[in-house]
């Protein structure tokens, strides 16, 4: 697993939920998850910003910047790219 597979995997399910917003936080707080999970650290919290700074530019997802809470950023999720032909509720909803 790596720190992209990780994050698109728990980006994957937040997509079937009712909630699709997420702070960056919540990103690199994976890195302590993948310890407990995985038995080992896939990454720092700052590999786990930087994987998801790629992910935003690469197109594997897109998000919607929100208004920041204190310090934190706040995002929606609007579309992952699918793999393997598996195509999310939120991609069908994309015009293209």
């Amino acid at each position: 697993m790596t720190v992209r597979e990780h994050i698109k995997r728990e980006l994957e399910s937040l997509e079937n939920s009712p909630i699709n917003t997420f702070k960056t936080s919540d990103i690199q707080g994976l890195s302590f998850e993948g310890k407990n999970e995985f038995g080992k650290f896939l990454g720092s919290t700052e590999t786990y910003t930087r994987e998801f700074r790629r992910m935003r530019t690469d197109g594997v997802i897109i998000v919607e910047k929100l208004a920041k809470k204190g310090r934190q950023q706040v995002w929606r999720l609007n579309q992952i790219t699918p793999t393997n032909s598996y195509k999310g509720r939120l991609y069908n909803n994309i015009p293209f």
